[in-house]
């Protein structure tokens, strides 16, 4: 069987839907499905995986421009992204992307599409796919996935891993977006979510339950399985690797708190973060930035933290992929909710892997002096013990079947 993956963001352009999908396609490929990917060129090493043909195309010329720029590993580095120059030209580069964004209906990759349709046209034609599977985001893949189903008559899975219509996209857009989101769930012949509390909005919009299936966001349990190293003497060690959004998962109230603990720590940052940095001046002297690392190297950052943090979104439908991730470290996870449906909290709590807390000074000060009194006394593996009966089921490995028991049930039509 051969499938077609639409995907703009795949590796090596490292962002949460490409980690899902290097993933997800992998376990397709190895359960003997034929995957070709339509996706962006971008700068970085290539790894050749047996059973995916991956097509690598023109991203369109605005992102051409970034992409460009991004071809020096420096300026991925702690370094340079924590300098007044790069901030500056960050700033700058925002500001016009804020611009176009207006213009482009929320995303400036939404020009890929018109590179990509007639590509994906193409390669429809040449080998007569069984079925045609969109990422999401960014809203480019979805598009295409439209307009592929309309124009081939292709079965088509949806990834619908974020709303479509998002809070975060501009405001001039919203009645569009609800119409498209409208109009996706009516036409694809499945659709893939990452939460229950998604596929429990996405119910109340058309009579369709029996095609929404939940994916989630995952861990390699190869890699679970690997021994971790044991970090010996030094500070007790927190560590996030992940993103920070201003008034949707803000790290103020965590640094509030750090500063008030009496005992000594390292909080160890990674990721496109360099812009809150400002913020944790008042703990300076104990934070570490990595800067922007990839996929397999935030893995190693995090097998060697003492505990790993979890900063909660501010809506219950949305769960940061970071989480599942981190069940891959097997270490203590500090889980910081907004919101109080926030499912990562029964997850920690059952599981018990970790402490759970409100985003509030007091309570994460609580928490974290809780982790620390349990790594005093050399005893964090035997408290916060990972099963893996437990968590195979939020691993990659268990989520692909699920999307494989999916296909064959619509190929099979």
């Amino acid at each position: 069987m051969r499938l077609l993956l639409v995907a703009y963001a795949y590796p090596p352009l490292w962002e949460a839907q490409s980690v899902r999908w290097y993933y997800l396609s992998k376990e397709l490929a190895k359960a003997g499905f034929q995957v070709d990917v339509l996706t962006v060129e971008y700068p970085g090493k290539k790894e050749e995986i047996p059973g995916i043909k991956v097509y690598r195309t023109f991203p369109g010329p605005f992102n051409q421009a970034v992409f460009k720029a991004l071809g020096n590993p420096k300026v991925f580095s702690a370094e340079v992204r924590s300098s007044r120059k790069f901030l500056f030209i960050k700033k700058l580069y925002r500001g016009i992307r804020k611009i176009t964004e207006y213009m482009m209906l929320g995303d400036t990759r939404n020009e890929w599409f018109f590179i990509a349709y007639p590509k994906a046209l193409e390669l429809t034609k040449e080998n007569n796919y069984d079925l045609l599977i969109t990422s999401h985001e960014p809203m480019v893949d979805t598009f295409l996935g439209l307009a592929l189903k309309n124009r081939t008559k292709i079965k088509w899975i949806a990834d619908l891993a974020d709303p479509i219509s998002a809070d975060y996209y501009p405001k001039v857009w919203k009645p569009f977006l609800k119409s498209l989101e409208r109009k996706v769930l009516a036409e694809a012949d499945a659709i893939i979510v990452t939460t229950e509390a998604l596929k429990k909005k996405y119910r109340m919009s058309f009579r369709g339950e029996d095609k929404i299936l939940v994916v989630q966001q995952g861990f390699d349990l190869e890699f679970f399985r690997m021994p971790k190293m044991r970090k010996k003497g030094g500070s007790f060690v927190l560590a996030y690797t992940g993103s920070f959004y201003e008034g949707f998962r803000d790290p103020r109230v965590l640094v509030e708190a750090l500063a008030g603990l009496k005992f000594d720590f390292e909080l160890w940052l990674a990721g496109r973060l360099e812009g809150f940095l400002p913020l944790f001046n008042s703990i300076q002297e104990r934070v570490k930035y990595f800067g922007v690392l990839s996929h397999p190297e935030a893995l190693e950052l995090q097998a060697k933290a003492d505990v790993l943090v979890y900063l909660g979104n501010k809506l219950e439908s949305q769960v940061p992929g970071k989480f599942y991730e981190y069940l891959g470290s097997k270490k203590p996870i500090l889980c910081i909710i907004q919101h109080p449906e926030d499912p990562v909290a029964s997850l920690v709590r059952e599981l018990r892997i970790g402490e759970v807390c409100l985003n509030e000074p007091e309570e994460i000060a609580r928490a974290i002096s809780k982790l620390y009194e349990h790594w005093l006394r050399g005893e964090m593996e035997e408290v916060y013990r990972y099963e893996e009966e437990k968590v195979k089921e939020f691993s990659w490995q268990n989520q692909a079947q699920k999307l494989i028991r999916m296909i064959k049930e619509l190929t099979r039509c």
